[in-house]
């Protein structure tokens, strides 16, 4: 028991290592979904509310637009340890300039083994490994972001930690989250969007720049050439985009005029491939 103890206990470090309203009313404690299959048993003393300075200590009042978040822990044999954080924001902007910090910080730590961004899982996920600490346990942590939430998901043991369990968790975890609709259509897409890149830096804007200045120059040297089709507005988790009266699933219909695969099965959603909706 010690040695899951301890595997549960290095999860939940790793979670505020990394950690560096909707239109339900659901508390953030319902929205975490359970563990992948019985054999993981609930951890007590890992499960629980958690406030802004029990995550952040001392850079608390550096985190905006925090709410409240929630833990739930589980332990399994041989020495593992599974943790679910979900922390809500007062708005999908503040959840995404949370995870935007987080993942530049993460990017940054040469302690990390790897550093990767991670696509299907909300908006601009990144997952990161850890070398054996000093009780011998390796970890694998993803975190993301959907709507007005930021997950992070750690799984650690004393033997390689089981990827497909992290995945699994991470996938179930994203799906549980409702989405803002009425946030989305209050605020409008394109000044959500437009404070997330203020806040993320000027260099996006630079780029931005440069692609007006090649199109307007392209236009000048060929005349003849057919209006571009105006950029689709996407929701910051790509799932929806603004059709001009109200939003759109994009699972069920692919927004005009974004690029698609060869083979036509795919569609460019700006950060990743998306499966083509049927129909």
């Amino acid at each position: 028991m010690l040695s899951r103890a301890g595997a549960v206990g290095v999860a939940c470090v790793l979670l505020a290592a990394q950690v560096v309203s909707v239109s339900a009313d659901a508390l953030t404690s319902d929205l975490i979904p359970g563990p992948p299959d019985g054999s993981w048993q609930v951890y007590a003393e890992g499960t629980g509310a958690k406030t802004k300075d029990d995550i952040y200590g001392s850079k608390a009042s550096t985190v905006s637009g925090f709410v409240d978040a929630y833990d739930k822990s589980w332990s399994n044999d041989p020495a593992q340890g599974l943790v679910d954080r979900l922390e809500r924001f007062s708005s999908v902007f503040w959840a995404s300039v949370r995870l935007s910090e987080s993942r530049t910080a993460a990017r940054d730590n040469k302690s990390h083994s790897s550093f990767k961004v991670v696509s299907g899982l909300g908006s601009s996920a990144y997952e990161v490994t850890d070398p054996a600490d000093s009780q011998g346990y390796l970890s694998d942590t993803i975190v993301m972001t959907q709507g007005d939430y930021v997950s992070v998901v750690a799984i650690a043991a004393k033997s390689e930690p089981d990827h497909a369990t992290l995945l699994d968790q991470a996938h179930r975890q994203v799906a549980m989250i409702p989405v803002p609709k009425a946030e989305y259509n209050a605020i409008g897409q394109g000044i959500v969007s437009g404070m997330v890149w203020v806040a993320i830096g000027a260099g996006v804007l630079t780029m931005i720049l440069a692609a007006i200045v090649i199109i307007v120059v392209l236009r000048r040297r060929r005349p003849t050439l057919q209006p571009a089709l105006a950029p689709v507005s996407l929701s910051p988790d790509k799932r929806y985009w603004w059709d001009g009266t109200s939003w759109q699933d994009t699972s069920a219909r692919m927004p005009p005029g974004v690029p698609l695969s060869p083979d036509g099965a795919q569609w460019w959603d700006g950060v990743s491939w998306r499966p083509r909706p049927p129909g």
